[in-house]
């Protein structure tokens, strides 16, 4: 992992799925899942994070994880009491 921006500190974030994104030429889908109380869920599909490649993959794994780490932050703020973190990122 790498230490990459996460709610504005740096934070070891796991780079896989933009080294698979880069790999194999694909967009990454993510998907927000809230859970109801009546222990249902909505699932809510988002617009892909599109992937530019340059001639810099290290920078272009960067930049994807950044975009992924901002995503989640948005999933995070949009209802905070759904999400639980089992593991100190900015240890």
């Amino acid at each position: 992992s790498e230490r990459i921006p996460f709610f504005k500190k740096p934070a070891h974030t796991t780079t896989l799925p933009a080294q698979l994104a880069l790999r194999f030429d694909c967009d990454i889908i993510p998907v927000y899942l809230e859970r109801n109380e009546n222990n249902t869920f909505n699932m809510e599909i988002l617009n892909p994070i599109k992937i530019n490649k340059t001639n810099n993959p290290e920078k272009d794994k960067k930049e994807i994880t950044i975009k992924i780490n901002q995503t989640i932050e948005k999933m995070i703020l949009k209802n905070p009491k759904q999400w639980i973190w089992t593991h100190n990122r900015w240890k």
